[in-house]
């Protein structure tokens, strides 16, 4: 019997051991906005728990929920990190002139007559729009679109059957477009499905949709040479001791003691470990956010044998996480990079611009944002600014000087 009461105490104990360690899991992966949830949901159960929310995530939380990103938020902040020269007086107003499709509303001339620039001016500019997210921006009608998104593709032999057969294609004159293009009926077939995944309205996904709420667990600041992290924390707690008296007389307030106690311990293991391991990816990635680098070479196994955490648990602690810097909100996993197997990261990215620009088609040369698309094919991550840095260390001329030499 008494062996039985010793049994049962261990099995007791073990079993909350392992359901304090899945609480510890469970609020350890949980982002910021998942565990403001939590502890709304937590406190509204638990009266023993007193919670007073931080005020800069309540103001964080209201400012992301009331804020709706536009195309033209978009477009902007694509224009403010384009590489080259450009006037913004011209940029500006053609943003603005766009309709809700996201569409020109003028011609070139009437453009340029506004403006008083020239056409050549004008085109150029739109050149820039053409190139941003989505693809198909800044186009004069749907088919202008579906022509622009097939071009940035690289998808030529689409874009001429689209250009020079639309009546060919709604009457379904395979053969014909076949016979004039020299092309077999299976490569047409193939041609026109690149045409049916266009989308004759990129912007759509703009209207009437709000950004899903996106809140940092800690804030990036340059300091001199330094970075420093400061988290944000969801706010403070506090046990509510004058039901302390009450553990003895009631199972359920003992329980409640007992959960809040688990949570706070809980809690202050989750941000300890996240700000360890965070510091630790951070100050790999400092000069990122010092000089604007390039990203090292750095994986969920280098963080792992660095703090001495497993590698699942780092995963699991960082995969869904996300910073402020310089008021935007990124995702941590972004700073994560593979290891390349031909050489460094920036003799790989050398060695690939070399390689895609003698390939390239010398009337659609690739330009800067279509080079980040290839590289990144091939597990090579770096920003357009990035890849600009490395035309010029390999004194490769941009995407418009190279078109007009050949």
């Amino acid at each position: 019997m008494k062996q039985d009461l010793i049994f049962q105490q261990k099995l007791t104990q073990t079993l909350q051991l392992s359901m304090s360690m899945k609480n510890s899991l469970d609020i350890l992966k949980l982002n910021q906005e998942e565990l403001l949830d939590y502890i709304e949901a937590l406190v509204e159960k638990n009266p023993v728990i007193a919670y007073k929310p931080s005020t800069d995530m309540h103001t964080l939380l209201h400012e992301t929920l009331s804020q709706t990103r536009t195309l033209k938020d978009d477009l902007y902040m694509q224009l403010h990190t384009f590489p080259y020269a450009y006037d913004e007086r011209i940029c500006t107003y053609l943003i603005e002139s766009l309709d809700e499709h996201g569409f020109l509303t003028s011609t070139i001339k009437e453009y340029a007559q506004c403006l008083q620039v020239s056409e050549d001016t004008i085109e150029d500019h739109l050149e820039i729009l053409q190139s941003f997210e989505p693809c198909g921006i800044a186009a004069f009608d749907s088919v202008d679109s579906i022509r622009l998104q097939l071009l940035h593709k690289h998808l030529f032999v689409s874009e001429y059957i689209f250009s020079n057969y639309p009546d060919d294609i709604i009457e379904k004159n395979y053969s014909k477009i076949a016979k004039s293009c020299h092309l077999s009926i299976s490569e047409v077939m193939e041609a026109l499905d690149h045409i049916k995944n266009c989308t004759p309205f990129p912007c759509s996904n703009y209207q009437n949709t709000k950004d899903p709420v996106v809140l940092p667990d800690f804030e990036v600041k340059v300091i001199g040479q330094e970075i420093e992290l400061i988290p944000k924390q969801p706010g403070h707690f506090t046990i509510e001791d004058e039901l302390a008296v009450m553990k003895e007389e009631s199972e359920q307030i003992k329980q409640y003691f007992e959960e809040a106690y688990y949570f706070i311990d809980n809690l202050n293991k989750r941000n300890k470990t996240l700000m360890i391991m965070a510091n630790e990816l951070f100050h790999i990635q400092k000069n990122y956010f010092l000089y604007h680098d390039e990203l090292q070479p750095c994986t969920l196994a280098d963080i792992a044998l660095k703090t001495g955490f497993h590698e699942s648990t780092v995963s699991r602690t960082l995969s869904n996480k996300y910073y402020i810097f310089e008021n935007e909100i990124y995702p941590v996993k972004q700073l994560f990079i593979s290891s390349t197997k031909s050489g460094s990261s920036k003799d790989s990215i050398l060695k690939a611009i070399q390689k895609f620009v003698k390939e390239e088609d010398k009337t659609h040369p690739y330009k800067d944002e279509e080079l980040v698309d290839l590289l990144a094919e091939i597990d090579l991550y770096v920003s357009r600014r990035g890849v600009a840095k490395y035309r010029s260390l390999l004194d490769i001329p941009g995407s418009r000087e190279r078109r007009l030499k050949y």
